[in-house]
């Protein structure tokens, strides 16, 4: 059996500037939004441009230095990053089979590893997100308790703004930029590999997980426009009330002369 590891290093990589180091370094190929390395016989790495590498059958030593190298290239890098792995081995007679974390495969063409790498690095994505919104749920957890409790906040408008723009931006990567829960380009290039790709999502939840991820999105953003338009209001009020006093003291004042 061998060890396929995938590590999401950072949210993206200087990825123009990568390839062009490693097109002269070591035998490097680019597909789309991947960089293919194939320094030795049956070990592979693939390096996705938004941060993540999969490798298959790495030592230990050529994994750190793959790793030293790529965070020369990370944009906010990650510290500590986000990793999963797998065991892989030529066994099966059925195209693919998925059980106890071991991929048993017909095929280890580096096209049939790169369909199987789409699919793990998506997964490891996905991991950092949901580590990311944990966070940001732990972060906001006060709100609810203190609106409860009191029936009011103390939260500055700037303060708001930030957290609202944050969790959209978390929202768009998940959806729009990553492309987490659409089928990978080099899929739809070769489909004849989409069933080894499609084995292996399944196995890992990505579509699942990415489902539950928006929906507990969508309860933080819910509960922050529910803040911003409660601050909205109270300060239409405040205004209101500000308008009522200039003309009361108006009123005096004419009376009064």
């Amino acid at each position: 059996m061998n060890t396929i590891r995938a590590l999401c290093l950072a949210e993206r990589f200087q990825f123009d500037a990568l390839y062009d180091y490693l097109a002269h370094q070591s035998y490097a190929a680019r597909m789309r939004n991947v960089i293919v390395l194939h320094p030795d016989d049956g070990v592979h790495a693939f390096l996705f441009d938004y941060g993540v590498c999969v490798l298959f059958r790495y030592d230990y030593e050529a994994e750190k230095r793959l790793l030293d190298l790529l965070r020369k290239y990370a944009v906010n890098p990650l510290e500590p990053f986000v990793e999963e792995e797998l065991e892989y081995r030529l066994g099966s007679e059925a195209g693919i089979r998925i059980r106890n974390d071991l991929i048993e495969v017909d095929d280890l063409s580096e096209l049939t590893l790169l369909s199987l790498g789409h699919a793990l690095a998506q997964s490891t994505k996905l991991a950092f997100f949901e580590a990311s919104i944990e966070e940001t749920i732990k972060k906001t957890k006060y709100i609810p308790e203190t609106l409860a409790n009191k029936g009011s906040i103390a939260l500055s408008r700037k303060k708001l703004a930030r957290e609202r723009g944050r969790v959209y931006l978390e929202k768009s990567h998940i959806i729009l930029q990553y492309n987490l829960l659409d089928t990978p380009e080099f899929i739809w290039e070769y489909p004849e590999l989409e069933h080894y790709y499609l084995a292996l999502s399944r196995y890992l939840e990505i579509a699942p997980r990415a489902t539950v991820l928006k929906n507990r999105l969508e309860v933080i953003q819910e509960l922050l426009e529910m803040m911003a338009d409660e601050q909205k209001h109270s300060h239409s009020s405040m205004l209101e009330w500000i308008i009522i006093i200039l003309i009361a003291s108006e009123i005096v004042l004419f009376f009064g002369k």
